[in-house]
């Protein structure tokens, strides 16, 4: 027993999971073979090798192209299932995960049949595994026309049915700026929808503040910069903004030569909430274990802090507050537990 062994059995929530990456290349490529994309698109030789192996300097091309490779409704079904069943097998007892819609441009659905099809998946990982999985609908930040549709039918009834838990902004930082989307947002702010806005890729944490000022996100995701300006800690502080971080993304952008360069101590010890995702899991070839793994072994985190870190996640969730309340219970009971069992048989 030990502190790996106690992370992989810990239960947990996974806030920060984008679907387009977190489907297993093998998983792609048989959607691609049974759909005979090779006969459909250029160079696909060239995309399926990025696929398993990426260049992370394209990487938002190879998530366009592989997007197109899905093109029946049973393809979402069943990335939907294996990304619940991958989250599972970490222990992840509830996932928030962001999907983008616009992205798979093979598929001719409503907002409402795609995410049909999903829920098919999702409901079977449920069943199966006993993971409960909301959706983040994502807006693409190089489509801005798109808001409107989208905050209309996640506020809708149709949009409740269909487990969709929070609004999302992604992509390019710089494709247009934030106050091209400032109405959408406005929209789902007023009619009770949490936001989750990514901010900070590009821009540091100038975009970060932007976001602040123009969205009203509940969540920020990336915040790259913010540990180098108070002024953007502070109004986090002020508006109960919590950030989302993925270390491994610092990474492979190259934004940090190896994870102790992360200041993830310096955030948590200004007190940002800070839960831990591992964004697109199969293109950064990681899990959220690793990521939790990297807090205690790399960056000096003890299992308290790594415990505050896990509860955050829950805290922060688009769950019903009963329902956090009793996960948060289930955990803090399990994670005493566990530690009785991993950590302290082991120093006895």
């Amino acid at each position: 027993m030990s502190i790996e062994s106690y992370i992989e059995a810990m239960p947990k929530a996974e806030l920060h999971v984008h679907l387009e990456g977190a489907v297993s290349p093998e998983e792609l490529l048989l959607i691609a073979e049974q759909n005979e994309v090779a006969e459909q698109i250029k160079h696909f030789n060239t995309w399926a090798a990025l696929v398993q192996k990426p260049d992370y300097e394209r990487l938002d091309d190879i998530i366009r192209v592989a997007c197109q490779w899905v093109q029946l409704p049973e393809d979402l079904t069943r990335i939907a299932y294996n990304v619940g069943t991958n989250l599972s097998k970490q222990n992840v007892r509830y996932a928030e995960v962001s999907v983008t819609p616009a992205l798979y441009s093979g598929l001719s659905l409503s907002l409402e049949q795609f995410f049909a099809a999903l829920n098919d998946g999702r409901e079977r990982a449920e069943r199966a595994w006993g993971i409960r999985i909301g959706w983040v609908l994502t807006l693409p930040r190089d489509e801005p026309r798109r808001g409107d549709e989208y905050v209309r039918f996640a506020t809708s009834p149709g949009g409740r049915r269909a487990n969709i838990v929070a609004l999302g902004l992604a992509g390019t930082e710089t494709a247009h700026p934030v106050g091209q989307f400032e109405r959408t947002f406005v929209t789902a702010e007023k009619k009770g929808l949490p936001r989750v806005v990514h901010a900070g890729e590009i821009l540091g944490a100038e975009g970060v503040l932007a976001a602040l000022q123009t969205l009203s996100p509940n969540r920020v995701v990336d915040g790259w910069g913010i540990s180098e300006s108070k002024e953007v800690r502070d109004l986090m502080h002020e508006k109960s903004v919590s950030l989302d971080v993925s270390m491994i993304a610092a990474l492979r952008r190259n934004r940090i030569a190896d994870y102790q360069a992360y200041p993830l101590r310096q955030l948590y010890d200004d007190g940002v909430v800070i839960t831990l995702g591992a964004d697109m899991p199969e293109l950064f070839q990681t899990t959220l274990n690793e990521q939790y793994t990297i807090v205690v072994r790399d960056l000096g985190f003890d299992l308290e802090e790594l415990e505050e870190i896990a509860l955050n996640a829950v805290r922060v969730s688009a769950l019903p507050e009963d329902e956090r309340e009793t996960l948060l219970g289930e955990f803090r009971q399990t994670y005493d537990a566990l530690r009785a069992e991993h950590i302290e048989a082991q120093t006895e």
